[in-house]
């Protein structure tokens, strides 16, 4: 499978099921802001505070195969492993389809995932053992800590103004590697150091 991002905001989301498992995938989705509808006759606490709260809506009944038909993420989660194949055989070849009961069907996983800011890092086993992709991603995140976030605002804004100054491409880029520095992660007042060497470069 290829690693890539994608923009799900405002994305139709069909979720079938409403198992823990779900309630698991359906959080992630909502801090991306997608537009999910939880499709299945049973829903956990969480997945039925969510729709009370308007955030998602939860058709409480068994999921159909005209429900999929213009989702943009189908997620078959239900707990009936034939139900998730049909769902995943009667998807059109241009929708993205997670069957959380076989890893070798569908054409998408979700990988353990470390966010911290605008840094994400994801870890997939390919639903060859998700315990260890949780258990590196854990790993990562003593390395990378909260820090980072602020860290990643910083050199976002230093690339912006850096890209708009009428530089040589050398000067650019020596200016882009100088700011990886640790010192610039730890300390704020070089930071600021840096942002008036590029006003006045």
């Amino acid at each position: 499978m290829y690693p890539i991002s994608v923009r799900i905001q405002g994305k139709r989301v069909v979720v079938a099921g409403g198992g823990r498992i779900a309630s698991f995938k359906i959080a992630l989705l909502l801090e991306e802001g997608a537009n999910i509808t939880v499709i299945s006759p049973r829903a956990v606490e969480e997945i039925r505070k969510w729709a009370q709260e308007q955030t998602i809506q939860w058709i409480e009944r068994n999921i159909e195969i005209s429900d999929c038909e213009d989702a943009f993420l189908i997620i078959a989660a239900t707990d009936d492993v034939e139900l998730n194949d049909r769902l995943e055989q009667a998807a059109k070849s241009n929708q993205l389809v997670n069957v959380i009961t076989n890893p070798e069907k569908g054409n998408v996983h979700f990988p353990a995932a470390l966010k911290q800011g605008k840094l994400l890092i994801a870890v997939s086993t390919e639903g060859a053992s998700p315990k260890l992709a949780k258990k590196i991603r854990n790993d990562l995140a003593a390395l990378y800590d909260e820090s980072y976030a602020d860290y990643l605002e910083f050199l976002y804004e230093c690339r912006i103004q850096i890209k708009r100054k009428v530089l040589e491409k050398g000067k650019k880029n020596k200016l882009l590697l100088e700011v990886l520095k640790e010192e610039y992660r730890l300390s704020e007042e070089k930071r600021r150091q840096f942002l008036k060497k590029i006003e006045v470069s």
